[in-house]
């Protein structure tokens, strides 16, 4: 019998041997409660416990609350591998202080906190990741500079058409410097739609509780959140260079060869740059200049000038008719965005604040009317939040949101939904989530109700800890059960480095897994995370699942614009 085969069945007998002894998991949000909001408990087990009593104590030992558990909500199905699961809600318990839950007859228990400042950690820690991602700059950490190179990028360009068709260096071998911006994900591309999102979250965090962030890492006089929007604006100044081009992306599909670490890329100084013009990418940039212009110019008048003028014209430019979205497909696409209108619209109603201008109003509101409600969404759907920003001045996109927030909601109070998720499961699920969070949140601030700002709670809650697998999915140290194992080079070949603020893309539709993991070469059966999958959901904290545990800049910089909507909505500011 070889040792592989001999760790496969030592890793299925630990998980039969888990599933047999330790038959209760409490789930609770391991960051912490608002002492405001809703708080809740679920607990899965293979045995029946209604009517069993419960108990939270605090750090002395004395009961603050208790009750009986009530009937199981579900059983094994999509939701759960447990035959019994249970919702326990304690809302109603607002004081701060360190508790722990406790069942009557079951062993363990679980502990929490109650405060009115959960996050600041896990924001703190976010900007740290996106901190590691730069590129071309020494100002990083975890890792040594690199990717200077990209100073002189040659452009390539599309030989034809269809998007199918190949990509080519230019005949007169023009470059642009393009020194700056983010890694994208696990490789090191530079994906201008993802810069663009990452920037543009960052600063509508930032411009809405300014007093939430600090100054850790920074080297300039800025705080950390500034300073990171401010490199990524950097960046997005150079990627319309002139009247033809538009970079799209630098680095591309070669930046994916190999697992290395970023200063030891052979072909630093020759990553190709691709350019087309393309709508809804640069609109998603004009509106991260146009929210970067409002939010530097008390800071930096000329920053924020340069960032003004090139906001207008890449936003004039994506109103060419003739300019349709476009994204980097070479066997498979690279962040495609096929939609335009939500991005245009973020992009007027910030040229609006900017500039006070009424033809950006009149032309939001124009797309506005035009722009349906999200009954779906991925990383680059953003109607919820676009039709969030022009509400205050045009109330009937009052409309649109509701019919969007609404059915998401509807979802999320499903009473088999135990997780209570917005939507279903898919390949980047937490991330999707983020997105709709984000929507829930800016709504609620904007419009000054709390009519859907559950879904905040209800996605925290699953990012860090009330999910099937008890874990927080963004990595932090001062939680133990935080995922570690990240799918990226970083972390897999500097395991001394912990993976500090990393958000993983989370769980996965079985069958998009099924169909993506035949290139994962480990018997994913031995992992400890197995035992919880579900006929319709799984997910594995093992480094080499490029499917669960991959890590994008632009889910940091979502999960820092969640919680400080979080913060707004229910927390100190």
């Amino acid at each position: 019998m070889g040792v592989f085969s001999k760790v496969a069945i030592i890793g299925l007998c630990a998980g039969a041997f888990l599933m047999l002894q330790a038959q209760t998991f409490i789930r609770a949000n391991l960051a912490g409660y608002f002492p405001s909001a809703e708080k809740r408990i679920v607990v899965m087990s293979s045995e029946d416990l209604s009517a069993r009593a419960w108990t939270i104590t605090n750090d002395l030992g004395s009961v603050e609350k208790q009750g009986t558990v009530g009937a199981s909500a579900v059983g094994v199905g999509d939701h759960s591998a447990f035959a019994y699961n249970y919702e326990v809600l304690f809302s109603d318990l607002a004081k701060e202080g360190n508790f722990v839950f406790s069942i009557d007859g079951v062993e363990g228990a679980r502990s929490f906190k109650i405060t009115s400042d959960p996050y600041s950690e896990a924001i703190a820690s976010s900007l740290r990741w996106i901190r590691v991602q730069r590129s071309g700059s020494v100002h990083v950490l975890d890792r040594e500079p690199a990717h200077f190179g990209d100073s002189v990028s040659f452009v390539y360009y599309r030989t034809g058409p269809e998007r199918t068709d190949p990509w080519e260096e230019n005949d007169d071998f023009i470059a642009h410097n393009l020194l700056g911006g983010w890694y994208a994900s696990t490789d090191y591309s530079k994906s201008t739609p993802l810069i663009a999102l990452t920037t543009f979250y960052l600063l509508r965090a930032y411009n809405l509780a300014p007093e939430t962030f600090t100054r850790r890492y920074s080297p300039s006089n800025l705080i950390d959140i500034l300073d990171e929007a401010r490199f990524g604006l950097e960046y997005l100044l150079k990627v319309m260079p002139n009247d033809k081009d538009f970079i799209i992306n630098v680095g591309g599909y070669d930046s994916e060869h190999g697992v290395r670490l970023p200063h030891r890329d052979r072909r630093d100084g020759l990553r190709p740059a691709y350019s087309i013009p393309s709508s809804s990418c640069m609109a998603s940039v004009a509106a991260a200049l146009a929210v970067g212009a409002s939010t530097f110019r008390n800071i930096d008048a000329d920053f924020a000038q340069k960032c003004r003028d090139m906001a207008i014209k890449m936003f004039n430019r994506a109103l060419d008719p003739n300019i349709r979205p476009e994204w980097l497909e070479r066997n498979w696409a690279l962040f495609p965005d096929p939609t335009a209108e939500d991005n245009l619209l973020m992009a007027a109603v910030a040229l609006h604040e900017l500039t006070g201008e009424e033809h950006f109003l009149t032309r939001a509101k124009t797309l506005s009317d035009n722009l349906p409600a999200a009954y779906w969404v991925s990383w680059d759907i953003q109607n919820i939040l676009a039709q969030t920003m022009v509400l205050p001045k045009h109330p009937s996109a009052q409309r649109t949101i509701d019919e969007s927030l609404g059915s998401f909601f509807g979802n999320s109070r499903n009473t088999e939904n135990i997780w209570n998720l917005p939507k279903g499961y898919t390949i980047n699920a937490l991330y999707n989530y983020f997105v709709i969070g984000i929507g829930a949140g800016a709504y609620s601030v904007a419009a000054g109700n709390k009519n859907y700002a559950n879904i905040v709670l209800d996605v925290l809650n699953y990012n860090y800890g009330i999910n099937n697998w008890g874990v927080s999915f963004t990595a932090l140290q001062s939680i133990p059960e935080s995922v570690s194992r990240f799918n990226h080079p970083i972390y897999r070949l500097q395991q001394r480095f912990f993976p500090e603020g990393v958000t993983a893309i989370g769980p996965t539709d079985r069958a998009t897994h099924a169909a993506q993991s035949i290139w994962i070469l480990y018997d994913l059966r031995t992992t400890t995370s197995f035992p919880f999958n579900t006929e319709a959901v799984v997910f594995y904290d093992l480094d080499g699942d490029f499917i669960s545990m991959g890590g994008r800049t632009s889910g940091a910089a979502k999960n820092i614009y969640l919680m400080t909507l979080a913060n707004k909505l229910f927390g100190r500011n």
